[in-house]
């Protein structure tokens, strides 16, 4: 339990694209309204690899550089003012020190349009800050993100008590968790008149097994997917991949996009997927996942969170008008994470979570690692531990 607030608080910033440093920050100071977090494990997201390949420099327009990364947290509270005791936790539930958390990524205006209509997750226009990204780690009060020993939690944030009995290594899958659970939510919507919408029996192809390709392959898999297929660049992957959730894999550094589509026409009738989701974050690999999918199926596109300036021909009728097919983007992991948190403990028997977990580094392995997360045949989650 927390005895004593240290005198500087650890953290490793990204200065530039491939630089990781340790710096010290002063142990920040809170109110009413406020909290201090110890962060116990935060996962290193494909957003921190893009920006850590240099291939993306800003954020909604605004500068990165140096940021202090780690959006999907899981802490311990070591200090709660009066107010945010009451209010700060998602459902109300009152709040204390010791009390394990699960912290939301972004604070927003809560005035703008897409605010007060209940879409503030994913395009509020006046956002104030997102943790794990911006403001950057120049701007007090510093620690906004979960690679540092600990975190300013601002008035505003939302956070989910965890029950007492969930792992940390299983609770620290919810953030992601949250976005495969919005993606099949979208994509379930039914149109009963022409037998569309995603279903229980449905084929689904899962277009990059990274993290959260995983996630969402084992979410098709609770919604009772039938045929489920997996591809990705790396057998590790395709291997976690078979160990969880797919059905088939298929290596795409070893296959054509032509040969793999035919492939999977050739499992489903010649028709392609009911669902094909684009976890892979390539723009290629949208195109893809639209000449996969067969007519008047369900595209979800998640894995583009970065632009990183790259674009892809598309063919509007080819692609999308002569196929009848429904695309949804998920941009973000939606406001409401306790039923994830009840999913993930209700599955947690069926599914390992914790074993998509490659590595586990310190604050020190971080700084100088960090080009294991950029190569999917080294990893497949990894995890930082910024306390000893």
């Amino acid at each position: 339990m927390f005895q004593a607030k240290p005198a500087a608080v650890k953290a490793v910033a990204m200065t530039a694209p491939g630089r990781m440093e340790i710096r010290s920050y002063p142990y920040p100071q809170m109110d009413r309204d406020s909290a201090i977090l110890k962060v116990d494990m935060t996962g290193v997201c494909g957003t921190d690899k893009h920006i850590f390949k240099g291939e993306a420099g800003s954020i909604r327009g605004k500068s990165i550089f140096p940021y202090i990364g780690g959006h999907e947290v899981i802490g311990t509270i070591v200090e709660i003012g009066e107010n945010a005791a009451r209010t700060m936790d998602f459902d109300r539930q009152p709040l204390k020190a010791g009390d394990r958390v699960a912290l939301a990524v972004e604070v927003n205006c809560g005035s703008c349009w897409y605010c007060r209509h209940h879409y503030n997750n994913t395009t509020c226009e006046n956002q104030v800050m997102a943790y794990g990204i911006h403001p950057n780690a120049d701007t007090a009060p510093y620690l906004r993100g979960g690679f540092a020993e600990y975190m300013y939690i601002m008035p505003g944030t939302s956070l989910f008590k965890l029950p007492e009995d969930m792992p940390t290594d299983v609770a620290v899958f919810v953030e992601e968790f949250a976005v495969a659970y919005h993606s099949l939510a979208r994509a379930t919507a039914p149109f009963a008149a022409v037998k569309e919408g995603f279903g229980p029996g449905d084929s689904v192809a899962v277009l990059g097994n990274g993290p959260l390709g995983l996630l969402h392959g084992i979410m098709a898999s609770i919604h009772g997917a039938g045929l489920r297929i997996a591809t990705d660049l790396a057998d590790l992957r395709l291997r976690k991949a078979k160990e969880l959730y797919a059905d088939i894999t298929i290596n795409a550094a070893r296959t054509s996009a032509e040969s793999r589509i035919q492939q999977v026409r050739e499992m489903t009738e010649g028709v392609g997927p009911d669902l094909v989701i684009e976890s892979a974050g390539d723009p290629e690999v949208f195109i893809e996942a639209l000449e996969m999918v067969r007519k008047g199926g369900t595209v979800v596109e998640v894995g583009n969170w970065v632009d990183t300036g790259k674009t892809v021909p598309l063919n509007v009728m080819k692609h999308i008008a002569s196929k009848n097919v429904h695309i949804h983007s998920v941009f973000h992991c939606g406001t409401n994470w306790r039923p994830v948190l009840q999913i993930l403990q209700q599955q947690s028997n069926r599914y390992p979570f914790p074993s998509l977990i490659s590595h586990r580094m310190n604050l020190d392995e971080l700084s100088a690692n960090m080009q294991v997360v950029t190569n999917p045949n080294e990893c497949v989650k990894v995890e930082v531990v910024p306390q000893p």
